[in-house]
């Protein structure tokens, strides 16, 4: 671990591409906020999270393809998430 409290390395794509991987550590401060928590706040803060990372995907696909109706942009959402054709 590096003194930024991040975590890094590198990866290989499939066609042999090199990337590197940062991924952020929470601050210690955060944790101690989040081990407060209750279950139910614990709960709502993922359903919060998952909701915004529906609509996340939701608009980059309705940026991508403009062509497509709102019941596609929400199949395809779903099928993303769920791992299954809808």
């Amino acid at each position: 671990m590096d003194s930024d409290d991040n975590r890094t390395g590198f990866f290989h794509t499939i066609d042999g591409e090199t990337r590197e991987i940062v991924v952020e550590l929470a601050d210690r401060r955060q944790l101690a906020v989040w081990s407060r928590w209750s279950s139910a706040q614990r709960l709502r803060a993922a359903a919060e999270i998952a909701m915004v990372a529906r609509e996340t995907l939701a608009l980059r696909l309705r940026s991508r393809h403009p062509e497509w109706t709102e019941e596609e942009i929400n199949r395809e959402v779903a099928r993303r998430f769920l791992e299954k054709r809808v």
